[in-house]
C-alpha cells in the first residue's frame, strides 16, 4: 500500500512538474511572441522610415538634377553674345524646362521689324501673327492664347496648335524688350500659378541676356557698315571673302566676285549708289563699299556668267553705261570665278587685275574715239 501511495505521489509530482514546465513554456512563448511582435513592428517601422528616407533622397536628387540642368541651360545662354546662338539656346531651354511643344521669342528693335525666332513651329506657323501683348501701359502679367478650329480643320490637323501663353521679356532696367511665348498642341494646356511664376522667372532671366546679345549684334553691324553707302565696309568684305572662299573650297561650290568702280563727272552720289546696288543684288550676295567709289560683291553659289548678269543689273540700276562720256556716270567692272588653286587674296587680286584691264580698255576706246 505504501508503494502504491509512493507511486501516486511520484506521478502527481511528475504531472505537477510537467504542468509547471508547460506554464513556464507558455509564459516564455508569450513573452517571445510579444518580443517578436515588437521586433517585427520595429522592423516594419524601420523599413518604412528607410523607404521614406530613400524617397526623400531620390526626390532631392531629382530636384538637384533638375536644378543642375536648369542652371546648365541658363549658363549656356550667358556664355555667348552671338544673337542667333543666344536665341536658339533660349528657345531650347524654355521648351525643355516648361515641357512646351513650341516656343517663340520676339525681340524689339529701335528701327525696323522685330526679330523673331521660333522652336517647334513650322515655317508657316512662324510667319503667322500668333500672339500679342497689350501696350506697356496695359500692365498685363501674361496673355493666354486659345486657338479655335472648325470641326473639319480639327479632324484634318492632328498636330494643330491648341493654345499658348505669352509673357513680357524685360531687360536689366525692367523695361520690356520683347515677348516670350510657349505653345501646346492637340490639347489645351492649363498652367498652375506656380508654373506661370516659373515661366515669368525664365522670362526675367532670358530678357537681359537676349537684349545684350541684340545690342552686341547691332554694334557689330554698325562696325561692319560703311556709313556713306549703308553697305558693308572693307573690313567686313575681307573677312567674309575669306569665309566664303574657305566654304566654297571645302564643299566644292562655285563662288563669284565682282569689283566695280563708280565714277561720275562732278562727283558720284555714293549714298544713292549704295541704295541702288542693294536693290540690284540677290539676297544671298554680299555687297560692300571698299572706299573711294569702289564696290565689291561676293556671289555665293555663282559662276562668272552670274557675275556678268549682276554687273548688267547694277549698270541699269545706277542709270549709267560704260564709256558714257566725261560728264556721265561710268561703271568699270572686273569679275572672276573662284579657281581650285585660289585663296581669298589671290581671288581678290585677280578681280582687281580684271578691273584694271577693263578701265584700261575703256580708256583706250575713249582715246580712239577722240
Amino acid at each position: 500500500m505504501f508503494a502504491d501511495e509512493s507511486a501516486t505521489w511520484t506521478s502527481a509530482g511528475a504531472l505537477g512538474l510537467a504542468a509547471l514546465f508547460l506554464a513556464l513554456g507558455l509564459v516564455l512563448f508569450s513573452r517571445w511572441r510579444r518580443a517578436t511582435a515588437r521586433e517585427l513592428a520595429s522592423m516594419h517601422e524601420s523599413t518604412a522610415r528607410t523607404e521614406w528616407l530613400v524617397g526623400e533622397v531620390r526626390a532631392a536628387l531629382a530636384q538637384a538634377k533638375e536644378e543642375g540642368r536648369r542652371v546648365a541651360l541658363l549658363g549656356e545662354l550667358g556664355t555667348t553674345l552671338d544673337l542667333d546662338a543666344a536665341l536658339r539656346r533660349a528657345l531650347e531651354a524654355v521648351s525643355e524646362l516648361t515641357g512646351a511643344d513650341a516656343t517663340l521669342i520676339v525681340l524689339r528693335q529701335e528701327e525696323g521689324e522685330p526679330i523673331t525666332a521660333a522652336f517647334g513651329l513650322s515655317q508657316e506657323e512662324s510667319s503667322r501673327e500668333l500672339l500679342g501683348l497689350p501696350p506697356d501701359a496695359g500692365r498685363a502679367r501674361a496673355v493666354k492664347l486659345s486657338y479655335l478650329y472648325t470641326a473639319e480643320e480639327a479632324a484634318n490637323d492632328e498636330f494643330r496648335l491648341s493654345g499658348g501663353l505669352a509673357v513680357p521679356l524685360v531687360g536689366e532696367a525692367e523695361e520690356r524688350v520683347g515677348t516670350l511665348a510657349i505653345f501646346s498642341r492637340r490639347v489645351q494646356r492649363e498652367l498652375a500659378d506656380s508654373e506661370l511664376e516659373r515661366f515669368e522667372q525664365l522670362a526675367h532671366v532670358f530678357g537681359p541676356a537676349l537684349e545684350n546679345a541684340r545690342l552686341f549684334a547691332e554694334a557689330r553691324r554698325l562696325a561692319d557698315t560703311d556709313h556713306i553707302t549703308g553697305l558693308h565696309n572693307a573690313r567686313y568684305f575681307e573677312e567674309r571673302l575669306r569665309r566664303e572662299v574657305a566654304r566654297a573650297r571645302r564643299y566644292e561650290r562655285r563662288l563669284g566676285l565682282l569689283l566695280f568702280d563708280v565714277e561720275q563727272g562732278g562727283g558720284a552720289d555714293l549714298a544713292a549708289a549704295g541704295e541702288r546696288v542693294r536693290s540690284a543684288v540677290r539676297a544671298t550676295d554680299v555687297a560692300s563699299h571698299l572706299g573711294e567709289g569702289r564696290f565689291g560683291v561676293i556671289l555665293p553659289e555663282a559662276a562668272e556668267a552670274d557675275a556678268e548678269r549682276l554687273h548688267r543689273r547694277i549698270q541699269f540700276a545706277l542709270g549709267g553705261r560704260v564709256d558714257s562720256g566725261n560728264d556721265g556716270l561710268r561703271v568699270y567692272a572686273g569679275l572672276v570665278e573662284l579657281r581650285p588653286e585660289d585663296d581669298a587674296p589671290v581671288l581678290h587680286e585677280r578681280a582687281q587685275a580684271a578691273l584694271g584691264r577693263a578701265k584700261k580698255a575703256a580708256a583706250e576706246r575713249l582715246s580712239a574715239a577722240q
